[in-house]
């Protein structure tokens, strides 16, 4: 995905939309023309500049719905990384194009949330990875105020535990990866001025419950991308070690006592293990004066010697 390479049809009702949808602000339309693909495939072709006398705000309304496209492309290649240059690379989009913006994506975090099987998956999975490239954005150049921030945080440790589609890869349909995104998501939120120290126990707590609950073991790189989503906890100044403590006692991969272990049991032992497995590859591989590898990582090493 190009976002790996950068670093990085409502609108929801009630008091987080209406922080998040400025006045004046364009509103998302949820029956905008969409454009054909041809017309997509031009501005990508054009390093992703709108066409001549068109703007990007006035094309996300066309531009949102690819999200939840089964067509890869259309979602992946074209919605998701258009997005991401109009958000994050380029800056296309305003504050106020976004917030209505932001507001859309939020509320399609809930559309038939907790279905599995079909591809409305494909809508919530996407909607989380593009305010993730929100989050990017006020992380570099801040514009959330603190109740926005708060709105996305809420619905995104909702959204961690109310999904429950954590197919990967599909051969026809491609990635589907909410579990990766929701990570992706996590990570941002983790690097936020406005996190407290509450928030990072959260943040932990969603990644435990997720790597923990599983109805499969993740094969696709959702373990790395939760273990970044920790390493930003880790990273910041005001990193609470004694919470992490707490969380790594709890995620210290321990196989099953049962002679016949659960499917469930089995993997969520293989999901804790793998997790912990990349952190730990991850703090080895920092400089050597990133804040607070040195002390995290033989803790994380230790957790991990009974899992082998």
């Amino acid at each position: 995905m190009v976002w790996a390479a950068i670093a990085l049809c409502m609108l929801a009702s009630g008091p987080a939309a209406n922080t998040l949808a400025a006045p004046g602000a364009a509103q998302v339309s949820s029956d905008a023309t969409v454009r054909g693909k041809e017309f997509w495939q031009g501005i990508a072709k054009n390093d992703y500049n709108p066409p001549a006398g068109e703007t990007a705000a006035e094309l996300s309304r066309s531009l949102s719905p690819l999200l939840a496209s089964p067509d890869p492309e259309l979602r992946d290649e074209i919605g998701y990384t258009t997005f991401a240059y109009w958000i994050y690379q380029k800056r296309l989009l305003s504050p106020d194009d976004l917030r209505p913006l932001i507001a859309e994506w939020l509320a399609n975090l809930k559309n038939n949330v907790g279905t599995t099987g079909s591809d409305s998956v494909l809508r919530r999975s996407f909607s989380a990875l593009v305010l993730s490239v929100v989050v990017a954005r006020d992380n570099a150049a801040p514009f959330l105020d603190e109740a926005q921030f708060r709105a996305i945080l809420e619905d995104a440790l909702a959204y961690a535990d109310a999904e429950k589609d954590l197919r990967g890869y599909d051969p026809e349909k491609g990635w589907m990866h909410s579990a990766a995104h929701t990570a992706d998501l996590l990570k941002f939120l983790g690097r936020s001025r406005y996190l407290t120290s509450a928030d990072q126990s959260a943040i932990l707590s969603a990644v435990a419950r997720k790597m923990s609950t599983a109805s499969l073991v993740f094969t696709f790189g959702e373990d790395e991308r939760m273990a970044r989503a920790v390493l930003s906890l880790i990273a910041r100044p005001d990193f609470d070690a004694a919470a992490f403590r707490s969380w790594l006692a709890m995620m210290k991969p321990a196989f099953p006592d049962d002679k016949r272990p659960t499917l469930a049991q089995l993997a969520a032992y293989q999901n804790r293990k793998n997790l912990l497995s990349k952190l730990e590859v991850l703090l080895v591989g920092l400089p050597a004066d990133a804040p607070h590898a040195k002390e995290v990582a033989p803790v994380v090493e230790e957790a991990l010697k009974s899992a082998f």
